[in-house]
């Protein structure tokens, strides 16, 4: 329902406040997640300093506003950002590990890019390398089960601690 000027008026000198529905900032979001893209080179990887790996089959528009809130939230600059599917891990052995984290969303993800079970919760060191992992739910787990946004936030924590300690 859209309210007229005049009901706005009433509504703010009784004091009451009125929401806005997000659909603005979404497509607000969208507009700005579709900027950042799958990267091509590697030097996108060289200046972020987050790399997230993402499942790109399963990567929908409300999976890229879910991402762009979550890294927005923590105070991520979109330039120092990267998004990578696990087949673009290998361009990490080309780039200087230092002030980078990787940022893992979803345990099935991990397993294929690491070949090996590697569970959230925790910092890891990956790809033989000194880049710190954390390992997250993937953004569908989040989309089908909202209670679980507190363990992510809770990761994205983590990494970013794991950043400022690189």
């Amino acid at each position: 329902m859209e309210l007229n000027p005049w009901q706005l008026s009433t509504l703010k000198e009784l004091g009451i406040p009125v929401w806005e529905f997000r659909t603005n900032e979404s497509k607000h979001t969208a507009a700005v997640v579709e900027e950042v893209s799958f990267i091509e080179t590697n030097e996108q990887l060289l200046k972020s300093e987050w790399v997230v790996v993402i499942d790109d089959e399963n990567y929908s528009e409300q999976a890229q506003s879910l991402l762009h809130a979550m890294l927005r939230a923590i105070g991520t600059d979109e330039q120092k950002l990267a998004i990578i599917t696990p087949e673009q891990l290998a361009q990490l052995h080309n780039v200087p590990s230092q002030n980078k984290v990787l940022f893992v969303l979803g345990e099935s993800v991990a397993r294929t890019a690491f070949g090996e079970p590697i569970f959230r919760d925790s910092i890891h060191q990956t790809l033989n390398s000194d880049i710190k992992t954390v390992i997250s739910f993937s953004l569908n787990e989040l989309l089908v089960n909202p209670e679980n946004k507190a363990l992510a936030w809770h990761d994205l924590q983590l990494a970013k601690q794991a950043l400022l300690q690189s």
